[in-house]
């Protein structure tokens, strides 16, 4: 009988130490399996995901969108007074207009000055990018075009072709220009 639980005993021992094995291996299995990001999600999933997404960046969009209007609306509106027409007379209203007028007259002018303090501005920034760069010693590259060498060994010969005068000279089409060649010639010989 002592055999028979010392068989068993090894029986399980082995038992035990299969199934650890087992689990040693899913463990492993699952630990190169596993991706990065959305790696163990399902196509549909993903789907799902990136449409939800999409959903939320939309409507932050749009609530962005609905604040800056009303920040907008609310500094028109304390910065402009209503308007009351009700129960001028002629005189009243001309003098209204006049004084509106004024206003819109103000405010261009205060338009304008801003924008040409902001092109002074740029101006000063782009002098002083240009005098950071100098003492720096950076300078904007030229973009230099390509040129083949076949390009390069042509205009060479080109140029030797050149330098006969007389090849490169048009004629006139009138007589003297061929007789005095033909009667340069004959003096030669």
């Amino acid at each position: 009988m002592a055999e028979e639980e010392e068989r068993e005993e090894a029986e399980r021992k082995k038992r035990q130490e299969e199934a650890a094995r087992r689990r040693q291996e899913e463990e492993e299995k699952k630990k190169k399996g596993k991706r990065k990001g959305l790696g163990g999600l399902s196509p549909e999933k993903k789907k799902l995901l990136k449409k939800l997404i999409m959903q939320k960046a939309a409507e932050d969009l749009k609530n962005e969108a609905k604040r800056k209007a009303e920040e907008r609306e609310n500094f028109i509106n304390s910065r402009v007074e209503p308007l009351a027409t009700d129960g001028l007379n002629e005189a009243q209203m001309q003098d209204l207009v006049k004084k509106l007028h004024g206003k819109m007259a103000e405010l261009e002018e205060e338009v304008y000055d801003w924008e040409f303090k902001l092109r002074r501005q740029e101006f000063e920034i782009n002098d002083l990018t240009l005098k950071v760069n100098d003492t720096r010693g950076k300078f904007v590259k030229p973009v230099l075009r390509k040129i083949s060498k076949t390009e390069a060994k042509l205009a060479k010969l080109e140029r030797t072709k050149k330098d006969d005068f007389r090849t490169t000279l048009k004629s006139s089409g009138h007589k003297h220009d061929k007789i005095e060649e033909e009667e340069a010639p004959a003096e030669e010989a």
